[in-house]
């Protein structure tokens, strides 16, 4: 599949993101290419379990929200959800910064496949991967996507 190179859909990717409430608790920042996603978090002890390293639904919130990225990178119509998703957990983080690398894989119809890896500076943490279905949801139905610049900014 050829993957669309459409700079303005993927600004306003990004902008979809910045404008998510959850963002403002867990600071991020998304940068998004052709069946590409790339997320960087900041964690630390706020979001630590009591073993003192990070939760994992930390891990997942990297790890989909990179692959999800990827998947939306292909489809420029519908709002993409998630249907599916499994990671492997493959070291405790006790970092500062994560950045997950999603990968678009696949697609069949509504269907799109993409995986994530974590990072924790150079070593990978954790592995996911994800199945997305394309809603009926219109992407130009979603104020932050219409409209980018009145998203927060990065």
């Amino acid at each position: 599949m050829d993957l669309p190179d459409d700079p303005e859909h993927f600004r306003r990717l990004e902008a979809l993101y910045r404008s998510a409430p959850v963002n403002e608790v867990l600071p991020c920042q998304l940068s998004v290419g052709p069946g590409r996603a790339e997320v960087r978090l900041e964690v630390g002890p706020a979001f630590w379990h009591a073993a003192g390293s990070l939760h994992g639904a930390l891990y997942f919130k990297g790890l989909d929200d990179a692959a999800f990225f990827a998947a939306q990178s292909v489809e420029r119509h519908g709002f993409v959800l998630t249907a599916r998703f499994e990671l492997d957990l493959l070291a405790r983080v006790t970092a500062r910064e994560l950045r997950a690398e999603g990968a678009f894989e696949s697609r069949s119809g509504r269907k799109i496949e993409a995986s994530a890896r974590l990072f924790a500076g150079e070593e990978i943490v954790a592995r996911g991967r994800g199945l997305f279905l394309a809603s009926e949801e219109p992407l130009s139905s979603l104020p932050a996507y219409r409209n980018p610049g009145d998203a927060p900014p990065p």
